[in-house]
């Protein structure tokens, strides 16, 4: 990990180090040979290693979407979130037939979610702006998952508490809104208090104005979400759209016609992509059934129906079991191109027709998913797009940077987890005797064990094999007291035990990164607008290092 500071130009002076992804825990075998072994995964990822300058050539050549169209819709849509003259200005570039997008995308977390929602739109506004300074035009798209219909993973966001816990601040909708999309899902009066609760756990009269301009009564999730990002990453150029606007539907339906009437086709390239991965030593991403079909049926009531695919020409309703032919499906989409939604197969194909996509940024889970999804494009005849792994980031506060240097802890040592980090804080710092005595005892015992059963090996053999047995169940019993110590031990200094409490739950919380669990307003809170443009200037472009900001 090399450390560098922050730019003479910082008012606040932070360092930046990395750690290789392949160094943190809980990565898939497919993600990290996706980052590190491109012959492995080559016919999973086509376009992975081609210069993006070549993609964007594919990308602009292949395109034929109305551009004027788009833009008007994106213009209509951004206005509506309060966008500022950056983000008009990239819409008016994307109008030229030599633009190409970046793009990203997240479900509408409350008050944005997790972190990595900012992490992801940081990416594309790098790239993007990597791209337009190399002589490619490109402007950054971030879409809002506002087609979700899974309202309980974006209803809670956590934020840490000053005493060392983290809180789940969470909107409960009534039972009226079950199965609806959540860009359809509107805000009650309680979100008010919602917004003054989280508020006061961000303890910063800017956040929580942010958080009131955004989220009001009758504003959706996604409407709220978009109108808080603009607040966060306007200035940045950041577009937004939402598929479940009618001037996007028009525009996807020429591709959504072709892949109804190739959904048998699409089904057995999935499947027989699956069977490969599984070959390969990979897990399977998603399980493609033989009725596989890639849309949902949008009833009168704005819910989303599963379809299956009945035979070669017909799907079935989930709910009724009523047959739908293919060409009555088609003519009622033709004149209604609300009544179909993407399933996660399709969605980015959708995306890569309607916008000019060269590249497109995604967590590690995205990034393996698309090595099954990927196989859709040949079969609907669009080029291949690039996915790239998103930023990846954790803060650490003064407050926790104090603590990791006062018990000489580094990052690696955090990803430990917390009961490891403080058995070693209370055998170096707080115990250090105690510790040495329970090695001791544990030493003299495997080494008096040790010579016993050598002595029994040669003169009763049965008595050695009883020997061993006994030896683990002693040792078990000494590890097992050690660590009564060590929790005993951590609860009677107060100082410690608080340090390490607030370090868990903003670094590592349940065990999961930062980025995961955390809302970013927590961040923003205490550094202010100047930390957008310090993550920018710290990502890691290529998506292979997790960074680490101490400030």
């Amino acid at each position: 990990m090399n450390d560098q500071p922050g730019t003479a130009a910082d008012t606040r002076q932070f360092e930046i180090s990395r750690l290789d992804l392949q160094r943190v825990p809980g990565q898939s075998a497919l993600f990290l040979d996706f980052l590190h072994d491109h012959k492995k995964v080559s016919k999973f990822y086509p376009v992975l290693d081609r210069e993006l300058s070549d993609v964007a050539e594919d990308v602009l050549a292949n395109y034929v979407v109305d551009r004027f169209g788009l833009c008007a819709m994106l213009e209509f849509f951004n206005r509506g979130l309060g966008c500022g003259g950056q983000t008009l200005s990239n819409i008016e570039r994307l109008r030229s037939e030599s633009c190409v997008a970046v793009m990203t995308g997240q479900q509408a977390g409350l008050f944005s979610g997790p972190a990595y929602t900012v992490y992801k739109a940081i990416s594309a506004i790098r790239l993007a702006r990597e791209l337009s300074e190399s002589g490619i035009p490109a402007v950054p798209v971030f879409w809002i998952a506002s087609e979700d219909h899974d309202l309980d993973e974006v209803s809670t966001t956590r934020i840490p508490d000053v005493v060392g816990g983290i809180a789940d601040v969470v909107y409960k909708s009534g039972p009226e809104v079950e199965g609806l999309p959540v860009g359809d899902v509107r805000f009650g009066e309680t979100i008010g208090r919602l917004v003054e609760e989280a508020s006061e756990r961000l303890a910063s009269k800017h956040a929580g104005e942010l958080l009131a301009r955004s989220y009001d009564e009758g504003e959706t999730f996604s409407s709220a979400f978009g109108k808080l990002l603009t607040q966060l990453l306007g200035e940045q150029g950041l577009i937004f759209v939402s598929p479940l606007n009618p001037g996007f539907r028009k525009l996807a339906a020429p591709l959504v016609t072709m892949a109804v009437e190739s959904s048998a086709e699409i089904g057995e390239a999935l499947r027989q992509r699956d069977s490969e991965l599984q070959k390969s030593g990979y897990h399977s991403q998603v399980r493609i059934g033989d009725d596989f079909f890639p849309f949902f049926l949008i009833d009168d009531g704005r819910k989303r129906v599963p379809l299956r695919l009945a035979g070669r020409e017909a799907v079935s309703r989930q709910d009724t079991n009523e047959q739908i032919s293919l060409s009555e499906l088609l003519e009622g989409f033709s004149k209604n191109p609300s009544i179909l939604s993407p399933n996660a197969i399709m969605r980015p194909v959708v995306q890569d027709f309607v916008f000019p996509n060269v590249c497109y940024f995604g967590g590690s889970a995205e990034v393996a998913y698309f090595a099954q999804n990927s196989a859709v494009y040949g079969i609907l005849e669009r080029p291949s797009v690039p996915i790239r792994h998103r930023a990846s980031f954790t803060i650490l506060e003064p407050k926790n940077r104090r603590t990791m240097l006062s018990y000489s802890l580094g990052f690696e040592d955090v990803l430990k987890g917390r009961d490891e980090v403080t058995a070693t804080v209370i055998e170096k710092y707080l115990d250090p005797e105690t510790a040495e005595a329970f090695r001791n005892t544990r030493s003299e015992f495997e080494s008096l064990i040790a010579e016993l059963h050598s002595r029994l090996e040669n003169s009763e053999p049965t008595l050695a094999d009883s020997l061993a047995k006994r030896r683990k169940k002693i040792l078990w019993h000494i590890d097992t007291l050690h660590k009564k110590f060590l929790k005993a031990e951590s609860f009677k200094d107060d100082v410690a035990a608080r340090r390490l409490a607030y370090l868990f739950s903003t670094v590592l919380p349940d065990g999961e990164l930062q980025e995961r669990t955390v809302n970013f307003l927590y961040f923003y809170a205490q550094f202010g607008e100047r930390l957008i443009d310090w993550l920018i200037e710290a990502a890691d472009a290529q998506g292979k290092e997790h960074t680490v900001l101490s400030f």
